[in-house]
């Protein structure tokens, strides 16, 4: 952890300063990241199970900020704001910082900057890695398998041009103590699971429970947003991928000190998704546990200019 290999010295640009061989980090945390990974999946699976609806990231950050304030659109960013409470005080060390290194205006700047090419991208292209990536890769949606592989190659080229893994390393200040053991982050995750997946499961064994709760109030819609929130939230923490030098650190192929994690991350939650949806779509479910009719997006919809040039510009930004 205490190692942080820089690619490039001051005066040359980010690529072309002092060669490096390719190494695996030191900060590089598998099993954390798998065991994280499964509680994403497990929250998507949740939140499609019962509501019918996908759960997208970029969208629940859309209707936050564009909507008029309303219990469903603040009910999501309310349940990862739990999820940071209580993860902070399992693990505590949680900060209201980025870990920036010396020069800390102009990162902040990059930051900034990024954020709204990661902001305008996913508009643009209708979705980040969870809309495209653990919904739309599972659902084996073209749209999905176009726009994934592009934000992540840019993803990558930006990252490395950048210099970001040095950028960000880790265990800065504002990163201490963030890091959960491989037990806790396995026990917590069990316990997740267990909250998540249950009810759907029981669905899937009984059947006649899904026709006997009926429709569902409207009021209950808002509750499964804040455990969706609260769920996608712990597994971020769980996984790694609340500290920005984990995803740095995995966009910067030439740091010299390479953290897959994210793979992992990603890989695991697909465990989860990929035989949900590929049951939802093969056996035609149409309607939810909580009496929602099934909307998933229409996997019809073309590869148009806009999914291309979103994606583009939603991997520039986050690299």
């Amino acid at each position: 952890r205490d190692a942080c290999p820089h690619v490039a010295s001051s005066s040359e640009g980010p690529l072309l300063g002092q060669m490096v061989s390719f190494s695996i980090s030191s900060d590089f945390s598998p099993a954390q990241a798998l065991a994280g990974g499964a509680v994403l999946g497990a929250t998507v699976v949740f939140k499609t199970g019962m509501l019918g609806a996908v759960l997208g990231v970029s969208c629940a950050t859309r209707r936050f900020i564009s909507a008029r304030p309303s219990p469903r659109s603040l009910s999501f960013p309310f349940g990862i704001l739990i999820s940071g409470i209580l993860m902070s005080i399992s693990y505590g060390g949680f900060e209201p910082m980025m870990p920036l290194r010396d020069g800390g205006t102009e990162l902040l700047a990059r930051l900034l900057f990024g954020s709204l090419l990661v902001g305008f991208g996913t508009s643009l292209g209708d979705g980040c890695t969870s809309g495209h990536g653990l919904t739309g890769l599972a659902r084996l949606s073209p749209r999905s398998w176009v726009a994934v592989p592009l934000f992540m190659a840019f993803g990558f080229a930006s990252g490395t041009f950048c210099s970001s893994g040095g950028a960000f390393s880790p265990k800065q200040p504002a990163e201490e103590d963030e890091d959960p053991s491989v037990g806790s982050a396995i026990a917590a995750s069990g316990l997740l699971l267990v909250l998540l997946l249950f009810p759907l499961a029981l669905a899937l064994l009984v059947p006649s429970i899904r026709g006997r709760l009926g429709q569902a109030p409207a009021s209950v819609e808002p509750v499964v947003d804040v455990i969706s929130g609260m769920g996608f939230g712990c597994g971020l923490v769980i996984s790694g991928m609340a500290r920005p030098s984990k995803v740095a650190g995995f966009l910067d192929v030439a740091s010299g000190a390479w953290d897959p994690s994210l793979a992992f991350v990603m890989g695991s939650a697909l465990l989860f998704t990929f035989p949900f949806f590929q049951y939802l779509e093969r056996t035609h479910v149409d309607v939810a546990m909580l009496g929602k009719p099934v909307a998933l997006p229409e996997k019809t919809k073309p590869v148009d200019y806009k999914l291309i040039t979103g994606s583009i510009i939603f991997g520039v930004g986050w690299g």
